[in-house]
């Protein structure tokens, strides 16, 4: 579904009742990333799904990206729902989005679920997203998508997975932004930099890493948990950047555990 949030139009969709429980998807952008674990928190929770500005059946203005930009959009979709409060997941640049929202509107969030995110692109990082960015520019949007796709998905995903991996591909690759759009997004993941106000969150928070990750690596989930007082690391030995896709089911009952900790506590 298409809702209007003011400056633009996203594609969203939700599914349950209960408690409102938001996900934000990585760089990729796509609602869908989250298939396995809607299907499994809507059983429960009031689920809500969205792809970012600029990915998916959302809106792509050519300019105005950043994680800030992006955090205002989750803000102006909950508002139009009509919720005051949601457990809201991260997951990679989501996670950055993440960030914001704990730091800027912390009364707007219950509890935060951080997945395979950074707190800055460092030496590593930034090579990454500028040979992403590189292939973009120079071989155009499907090739970006093809290339991203060994980066996120992983190399066990195209071995176990093949019919998820390709089949999150084949939206991607029906949906992809234009060039300047897609330079625009990668760009904003270099440029993001909370990591001086992380001390501020005090929302429940989870960190999630997974040891193999070759976009993000685990450390830079170990490093979050230090600046983030209060909040709980998991490292997942294996599962790649979409560890949450690999193994769902070990990545859904870690943060059903949480929840539910932090429920008890209320």
């Amino acid at each position: 579904m298409r809702i209007d949030i003011g400056e633009l139009t996203l594609n969203y969709e939700e599914r349950g009742q209960g408690p409102a429980f938001l996900f934000i998807p990585g760089l990729v952008g796509l609602l869908n990333a989250w298939e396995f674990q809607v299907a499994e928190f809507s059983k429960r929770y009031r689920c809500i799904s969205f792809d970012h500005r600029g990915a998916g059946d959302s809106d792509k203005p050519k300019d105005a990206y950043s994680t800030q930009a992006l955090a205002r959009d989750a803000i102006a979709l909950l508002d139009k729902l009509g919720i005051e409060k949601a457990n809201v997941a991260g997951t990679s640049t989501g996670g950055c989005v993440l960030q914001n929202l704990a730091i800027d509107y912390p009364d707007r969030l219950n509890c935060c679920i951080f997945s395979n995110t950074w707190v800055k692109a460092d030496e590593y990082i930034t090579r990454v997203q500028m040979t992403r960015k590189r292939i973009a520019l120079s071989y155009g949007p499907e090739e970006y998508v093809k290339v991203s796709s060994l980066f996120t998905n992983g190399a066990m995903q195209f071995r176990y997975n093949l019919d998820k991996v390709m089949e999150l591909e084949q939206r991607a690759l029906k949906t992809v932004a234009p060039v300047e759009v897609l330079a625009g997004r990668l760009d904003m993941t270099l440029s993001h930099d909370r990591t001086s106000e992380l001390h501020k969150i005090r929302n429940p928070s989870l960190i999630i890493g997974t040891r193999d990750d070759a976009t993000v690596p685990s450390y830079q989930s170990e490093d979050m948990h230090k600046a983030v007082a209060g909040s709980k690391l998991v490292i997942v030995e294996e599962g790649g950047h979409y560890s949450y896709r690999r193994h769902w089911q070990e990545w859904n009952p870690i943060v059903d555990a949480f929840l539910r900790e932090q429920e008890g506590k209320a």
